[in-house]
């Protein structure tokens, strides 16, 4: 089994006025650690304040957005491990992996 993890985050980090690809570590910041295997499965839904989050798989997968998404090897994004990225996202949405 693998292990997405999620940190939501309501706004993005700055330097001097300048936007950074960084999540605003405050105390809005929200963890969820969702487990996937080979069936895709799915976060709970982001809270309506959420605009951006971090992601990052223990494995090599495929994720989907939406508001009820499901994760599918050959149309989904592709994450490789240990390799986070940041995606803006909607309120509400949910966010699905599968290996």
């Amino acid at each position: 089994m693998a292990t997405m993890y999620i940190t939501e985050y309501s706004d993005m980090g700055g330097a001097k006025g300048n936007v950074v690809q960084v999540g605003l570590e405050d105390d809005t910041a929200v963890d969820q650690d969702v487990t996937f295997t080979a069936t895709s499965a799915q976060s709970a839904a982001f809270a309506s304040t959420t605009k951006f989050i971090r992601v990052e798989l223990d494995e090599t997968g495929h994720i989907a957005f939406g508001s009820n998404p499901t994760a599918v090897t050959a149309q989904s994004k592709r994450l490789l491990a240990d390799k986070p990225e940041y995606f803006g996202v909607v309120g509400g949405q949910k966010i699905a992996a599968v290996v």
